[in-house]
């Protein structure tokens, strides 16, 4: 199976078994979102490997991450969403890594949660995927490079 095709079917894991969300690949972002978009984002190397992994989502989509796993229904403080994300990318990465066969010696670093802004979907040329999903009418993206 190619990287794209393992990344794909790595996310719609994480996020049915995780989260009870169910992430549909968006190929025209623009006619479904509105940008910029303020997102969170985590970024994770890989180790002993050539590789990065960015995931982004809408805080609405962290927020309503955090409710489905967690089981609470309430806004969550910003740390708190922080750290749903780093979790979520920690496993998204980690599924990543075992579903692509990697060898034994590749592993990732904890992932870095901050905010950014989406100001467009044009395609960053730092990326050999990127995809772009909507999961529950909030954005969803992943890109690896490497």
């Amino acid at each position: 199976m190619d990287c794209a095709n393992t990344l794909e079917k790595t996310i719609n894991e994480v996020f049915e078994n995780m989260y009870f969300m169910f992430p549909e690949h968006i190929v025209n972002p623009s006619s479904h979102f509105t940008f910029p978009i303020q997102c969170y984002v985590a970024h994770s190397n890989f180790i002993n490997e050539k590789g990065l992994l960015s995931i982004f989502g809408t805080e609405n989509l962290v927020n309503q991450m955090a409710m489905n796993f967690l089981g609470e229904k309430r806004a969550f403080e910003h740390f708190e969403l922080i750290d749903v994300f780093r979790e979520a990318a920690n496993v998204i990465v980690g599924n990543y890594i075992t579903s692509a066969n990697k060898p034994p010696k590749v592993s990732f670093e904890i992932p870095v949660v901050e905010t950014t802004t989406i100001l467009s979907t044009e395609k960053d040329c730092l990326y050999q995927i990127d995809r772009i999903y909507e999961i529950e009418k909030q954005l969803f993206r992943i890109a690896l490079a490497g």
